[in-house]
């Protein structure tokens, strides 16, 4: 199966539930027993952890590195949280994913045409986050992970890790919410 836009999976119905099915039909989507919760509990974990990190800056990063920063490796669990939560959706589905891309087009599948419980706006955060590979380089988080690993401004940085800290935190508390 060549990639597709993702946005093409919101627009047409039809067209996402086709890619659902060849998805589980290669295995990269597959039926299974496991928790929501243990996927939502590493959610928490990441996002705990990004929230650990980001505070010691103000004192013992400093102290021990100098000038030196992890901002970037903020972002990245951030995002990871994010990405988590969209696994625990799909686990409350029954299924597992061996694919960022079959995670989104199950979550868009289940929980933008089945429930409506996520709009486009949830969707593109989850885009966002999971988009790890070369797919489409020009998406937000891509963009935003890159910038974060590869600009030296610190104060750019602290805001691109407070864009990730607020998306992460307005999303796990959106599945936490879809899941109860």
């Amino acid at each position: 199966m060549k990639l597709l836009d993702w946005r093409k999976w919101t627009k047409d119905k039809k067209l996402c539930r086709e890619w659902l099915n060849g998805y589980i039909k290669k295995g990269t989507l597959r039926k299974i027993k496991l928790s929501k919760e243990l996927y939502l509990k590493k959610a928490i974990h990441n996002l705990d952890f990004a929230n650990w990190v980001k505070e010691k800056h103000n004192d013992e990063l400093p102290e021990l590195f100098g000038e030196e920063r992890f901002y970037d490796w903020v972002i990245n669990a951030y995002y990871y949280a994010i990405y988590h939560a969209a696994l625990a959706l799909i686990s409350a589905k029954g299924y597992s994913s061996k694919s960022h891309n079959a995670t989104l087009c199950a979550v868009i599948w289940f929980y933008y045409h089945q429930q409506r419980k996520l709009d486009e706006e949830d969707i593109e955060l989850i885009k966002e986050s999971i988009d790890r590979e070369d797919i489409e380089i020009i998406t937000e988080t891509k963009d935003l992970r890159e910038r974060a690993s590869y600009d030296v401004s610190v104060s750019f940085e602290l805001r691109l890790v407070e864009k990730a800290k607020n998306n992460a935190v307005y999303f796990i508390n959106k599945v936490k919410k879809i899941l109860e």
